[in-house]
Order: C-alpha cells, then sequence, then structure tokens
C-alpha cells in the first residue's frame, strides 16, 4: 500500500496452515492472532496473548491460555497430567471425555460456573465464582481460570 505522511498503511495479516502426523504432539502459540488446532490426536498445548484459542484434539489431552480472548477445547483423553485453561477477558467453553474421573478448581471474578452436563461433588464452601469440585473418582486435576467470562464444562459429542 501506498505510505504518506498521515497514515502508515502496512497491515499485514498472516495465517499459517500446519499439517503433522497422527500422534505428534504441538505447542502452537502467538501473541496477536487467534490459534485454531484441529484434528490432531498428540497433545495440545495453544496459547495466545490478544486472540482467541480454539484446541480441538481427537486424542491427547488439551491446555489453553489466553489474555485476551475465549478458549474452547476439546479431547477425547485427559492423559495422566494436569491441565490448565486460563484467561483474563474471555469465556472458557471445555469438551471432556463422556467417562471422566477428574479434581476441578474453577475461578471466575465476573461470570458464571457450570456443568451442564457432569454432576459435581463440592468440596469445601461453595462460592458462585470459586469452586472445587470432583468428578467421578477424582483424578486428573483440571484447573479453569477467567476474570471477566464465564466457565462451561460439557460432554463431548
Amino acid at each position: 500500500r501506498r505510505r504518506d505522511r498521515d497514515h502508515d498503511d502496512n497491515d499485514i495479516e498472516v495465517e499459517f496452515t500446519v499439517r503433522v502426523p497422527r500422534g505428534v504432539n504441538v505447542n502452537v502459540g502467538t501473541v496477536n492472532g487467534s490459534v485454531d488446532v484441529r484434528g490432531v490426536t498428540g497433545e495440545v498445548h495453544a496459547s495466545s496473548v490478544n486472540g482467541g484459542v480454539e484446541a480441538i484434539s481427537d486424542g491427547g489431552p488439551v491446555t489453553a491460555s489466553t489474555v485476551n480472548g475465549s478458549i474452547r477445547a476439546s479431547m477425547r483423553t485427559l492423559g495422566s497430567g494436569d491441565l490448565e485453561f486460563s484467561t483474563v477477558n474471555g469465556s472458557i467453553t471445555v469438551e471432556l471425555p463422556e467417562r471422566v474421573d477428574a479434581d476441578l478448581r474453577m475461578t471466575t471474578v465476573n461470570g458464571t460456573l457450570s456443568s451442564r452436563d457432569f454432576p459435581l461433588t463440592v468440596t469445601g464452601r461453595f462460592s458462585p465464582q470459586n469452586l472445587r469440585a470432583t468428578i467421578g473418582r477424582g483424578g486428573t486435576r483440571l484447573s479453569f481460570s477467567t476474570v471477566n467470562g464465564n466457565v462451561e464444562l460439557r460432554k463431548r459429542a
């Protein structure tokens, strides 16, 4: 584009499409922009600073974080490690396998916490913005944290 004294029209947008073999773990992030991971079968670690994160694994566990944006994550298995999902300005929606044994920590400052598909056993004092709970027998630790947004757990379809 043309450049003059009043405008520096050099905005650039780049989109990368990366294909990986089955079973490969993915660790992807950006500063300004969204991250979208789909169809992988390994572990996924996805992050952004200014943008949403959508990470859908047809296999292994997912962790995701951003500062300004929402998170949507879906996985077929939880794996054995702790999983964290965090944002400051955005909601978090996570789809878990139908059969789950997990220990949850869910927090929000300005939002709601919900689990429409999984019965939760609450531990300690109940608060609408801070919740410790168990799904099934407990096990894998799942942490969900947002300041301005909702947290929702769903069964993976």
